[in-house]
């Protein structure tokens, strides 16, 4: 515990550009791989990293406030129409019911189809991308820091949906690209995943190349395409490259 929490200022500072991605690209992957054989520097990373979350939520707790404040009329608006609504879904309780069922039989299938080699080996390397911290001083970013809370919280359609109109005027923004393609990943849908982590094939100097290929390898994973996975995999030697490379060459 004491070796935890001896960290030199330098070490500090360092452990903060790595955490708010601050690092140039080379700077980074060395530090990442740093983190590595360092179980010690993983833990204060970690610790850190849990500091630095606890401040972004109560930083952003004002402006979230004063966001649903703003909403709070329109809601009060469709809470007037809701008698209506409910007695047309009295009606059709039948339709409901049976969609209950069909949503139910869907689940068994879904969970029944983990046991595959694909799923298992998505599911043990997959974790999502932290985040980027959300403790912004200016409002011009505040719609996609706004999404980037929901994403923490693993409201993964919220965010998507945030992310998704901001988009539309960024088409090119690699870091909205990058994001979209985790969230879509986490909520299930490794199509769409792919769709906005291959964009980042265009820019090679970005501080999310690295992860956009090891997610890119997990999706094709996912979808059965394990010859395209391992082609990307060998393309990009990382060590977690590596790593994921080898237990898919086992489990051919």
């Amino acid at each position: 515990m004491e070796e935890h929490n001896n960290i030199s200022q330098e070490l500090l500072e360092t452990i903060e550009r790595f955490i708010t991605r601050s690092m140039d690209k080379e700077e980074y992957i060395l530090f990442e791989k740093r983190m590595e054989a360092d179980p010690v520097l993983r833990q204060q990373v970690n610790d850190l990293r849990i500091i630095l979350s606890g401040l972004e939520t109560s930083i952003l707790k004002e402006k979230m406030n004063a966001f649903h404040k703003e909403i709070s009329s329109e809601n009060s608006k469709e809470k007037k129409v809701r008698p209506t609504i409910k007695k047309i879904k009295k009606s059709k309780y039948p339709v409901f019911a049976i969609a209950a069922v069909c949503v139910a039989l869907f689940g068994t299938f879904y969970f029944m189809s983990l046991d595959s080699t694909s799923e298992k080996l998505f599911s043990k390397y997959f974790i999502a991308d932290p985040g980027l911290p959300t403790t912004m001083s200016s409002n011009s970013n505040f719609d996609f820091y706004d999404a980037m809370v929901n994403y923490k919280r693993e409201e993964y359609t919220i965010a998507i949906a945030k992310w998704e109109k901001l988009s539309e005027e960024k088409i090119d923004n690699d870091t909205l690209n990058y994001y979209l393609g985790v969230s879509y990943l986490a909520h299930g849908d490794s199509e769409k995943a792919l769709n906005y982590l291959e964009t980042l094939g265009a820019y090679p100097e970005s501080m999310f190349a690295e992860d956009a290929i090891y997610y890119r390898a997990l999706a094709l994973i996912r979808l059965g395409e394990t010859a395209k996975a391992s082609k990307l995999l060998q393309a990009y030697p990382t060590v977690k490259n590596d790593q994921l490379l080898f237990d898919l060459n086992k489990n051919k």
